[in-house]
């Protein structure tokens, strides 16, 4: 089995996280009684409500969490996969 590259895993994350991330904003308009927006706000640095500039701060800021999971879990996957081969 092959080992994982970083760019495919990071292209999965950013468009899982990205895709994820539109969902709530979209749940939150529909449905503003059951809003996610707070969690949003704890999790994400400068978001603030549900606005465009909003939006696309936290768009990017989930992007560049899942590049770092990114980074950090496929040198760490490959190395025990390789111990344990």
């Amino acid at each position: 089995m092959n080992p994982l590259r970083f760019m495919e895993v990071a292209l999965s994350l950013s468009a899982f996280g990205a895709i994820t991330f539109t969902l709530c904003i979209l749940w939150d308009l529909a449905f503003p009684g059951f809003a996610m927006t707070k969690v949003w706000e704890a999790l994400l640095p400068g978001f603030k409500g549900i606005s465009w500039g909003s939006f696309f701060l936290g768009l990017v800021e989930v992007i560049l969490y899942a590049l770092y999971t990114a980074l950090v879990f496929v040198p760490t996957f490959n190395f025990f996969r390789a111990r344990t081969a």
